[in-house]
């Protein structure tokens, strides 16, 4: 059998607006591989099909635009796809300038997932994602049908149920527009 010539360096995400952007993930580890080689492989129905990228943009969750993909019907045809390199594509390690640096991750960043539900309230929705804000960390989620910003902190969490993925909180009063 064949090695495996190619390397899973993240994925795409959704499309991302209407000129064939894509939202992407690269793992930290393959970012300065990414950032440094011209031409991608994306997976689809198992064969590796290459595309030049046109344009990078954003940190953390980034904006792909690869040339001839110019509309929002042909980014939703590649979202959700695993993006890979060629294993000769790879940088040595000689070559690489970026240092690896352990990410300082944040504090409620496990919360990711979980179900957030309040002592007074109940069930608010499961949390998308954790953000870090100048103040704090904030809980993104959707509530009724809107998306609202909850402040992670000590003071406010009353348990973290990590077997079931469920945080009870005692919200302040108003905090979702209630």
């Amino acid at each position: 059998m064949a090695e495996n010539p190619y390397v899973i360096i993240g994925h795409t995400r959704k499309a991302h607006g209407i000129a064939g952007e894509l939202k992407l993930f690269i793992e930290e580890r393959y970012l300065e591989d990414f950032l440094k080689n011209e031409r991608i492989f994306l997976d689809i129905k198992g064969t590796k099909i290459p595309y030049f990228v046109a344009n990078v943009r954003g940190k953390g969750d980034m904006i792909l635009q690869l040339e001839d993909v110019d509309n929002r019907d042909a980014a939703l045809m590649l979202q959700g796809r695993e993006v890979l390199l060629r294993e000769k594509d790879l940088l040595l390690d000689e070559e690489r300038e970026l240092e690896i640096v352990e990410e300082e991750t944040l504090e409620y960043e496990h919360l990711t997932g979980f179900l957030l539900i309040d002592k007074t309230l109940g069930v608010i929705g499961p949390i998308t994602e954790v953000l870090e804000m100048p103040q704090q960390e904030m809980a993104f989620l959707t509530y009724q049908n809107r998306e609202v910003l909850v402040p992670l902190n000590a003071q406010l969490i009353v348990e973290v149920d990590k077997q079931n993925k469920k945080v009870v909180m005692d919200l302040p009063e108003g905090l979702l527009g209630v």
